[in-house]
Formats: structure tokens, C-alpha cells, sequence
């Protein structure tokens, strides 16, 4: 991935405040009701490691976080946060009680549904949330290309980012049958969906 607000934590601290507004722990708080105590959890596109040092530290939870960032993972490693660099698409996956993925499930496409298969073939639980509104969907053409650039620099002419419609449509094709919990965050920002594999 070459996602400019993904290599810079500046530039990514300033995306969150414009595009969150204070909203920014709604998603955390739905997805930590899911997460055990002393539990393993292993987080891909972990960024600074924001959900694991607000929510999942005082859990006492066996966590890994992956990311391609460089400096994402110089900040993490500074402040004692487990955390390995390399890229998502070339892990190799470990059986964990659970994989969580936030706002990243976008980056992978169209290559998608085979991720969320390898979460759920090493996962007891499954944890995404995505965004279905931002900016890259504007009205307003300047803006929509400058986050589209953004957050896709190298293919910012054909970004892909899910509507609601759409993330829902191939959630239900692919994962019917796993979904435990739907919810939508407050904002209209974020969906979130909880998977589990029954035989893990």
C-alpha cells in the first residue's frame, strides 16, 4: 500500500480529526463489547495502535499488531505495543481468538472476500469496521479527488471505497452464514460487522 495519510502519523492524526470530528472512539467502544479478557488478538492495518492503547491494554489481551508502516511501527514499538511491520497481503496468519481489521478493508480490493477468509480460517471471531461515507465520495469533484489521492496515491484516478450498499451486498454473498452482529455507527460513518467460525 502507498496510502499517503498511512505513512506519515502527522498527516494521519490530522485525516482522523477532519473526517471523525470527535467521533473517533464510537467505533473502538462497539468492537471492544466483543473482546474477552486475556484473549490473543491479532490487528491488521494497526496503525499507531490507537484501539489497543485505548481499549485492549487494560484488557490484558495477547496482541499483535500488523502494519506497513514504518513509522506507525517505530511509534508502537516505542510505547511497548507488540508489533511487527509487513505487508497485510504477504502475512503469514496465526491462529488467534481474534483478527480485526478498522477502515483498511477497502485498500485490499478486489482481492477482499479472500481476506476476510483467511481472518475467518485462523480466527475464532472476526471484527470489521469500514467506512461506508467519506469524503472520496464528495458531491464536490476537488474535494473527493484530494482524498481519493490521499488515501490511494497510486491509483487515485479509479479509487475504490464501499458505499453502504455495496459493502453490505458482499458481506451478505460471501459471509452470510458467519455474521453474528450488524451495526452501523452513530455518524453513519462506519458499519461494523462481527463474524465468527464456529469450528476454530
Amino acid at each position: 500500500m502507498s496510502d499517503l495519510i498511512y505513512r506519515s502519523p502527522l498527516l494521519y492524526r490530522l485525516a482522523i480529526f477532519f473526517l471523525y470530528r470527535g467521533d473517533y472512539s464510537e467505533r473502538y467502544e462497539i468492537l471492544d463489547r466483543f473482546i474477552k479478557e486475556r484473549s490473543s488478538v491479532v490487528e491488521l492495518c494497526c496503525g499507531p495502535g490507537d484501539f489497543y492503547r485505548g481499549f485492549l491494554k487494560k484488557k490484558n489481551v495477547n496482541y499483535l499488531g500488523v502494519d506497513n508502516s514504518a513509522d506507525f511501527i517505530k511509534r508502537c514499538k516505542k510505547k511497548g505495543i507488540n508489533v511487527i511491520w509487513g505487508d497485510v497481503s504477504q502475512f503469514n496468519f496465526i491462529k488467534s481468538d481474534y483478527y480485526i481489521i478498522i477502515s483498511s478493508l477497502y485498500q485490499f480490493h478486489p482481492d477482499i472476500r479472500e481476506l476476510i477468509n483467511k481472518m475467518l480460517q485462523y480466527a475464532k471471531c472476526v471484527l470489521i469496521s469500514e467506512p461506508i461515507k467519506n469524503i472520496s465520495n464528495s458531491k464536490y469533484k476537488i474535494i473527493s479527488k484530494i482524498a481519493a489521492y490521499l488515501t490511494n496515491k497510486k491509483n487515485y484516478e479509479n479509487n475504490f471505497h464501499f458505499t453502504e450498499k455495496s459493502l453490505d451486498t458482499m458481506m451478505l454473498a460471501g459471509f452470510k452464514n458467519k455474521i453474528v452482529y450488524v451495526q452501523t455507527t452513530k455518524n453513519g460513518r462506519e458499519k461494523i460487522y462481527v463474524l465468527k467460525n464456529e469450528s476454530n
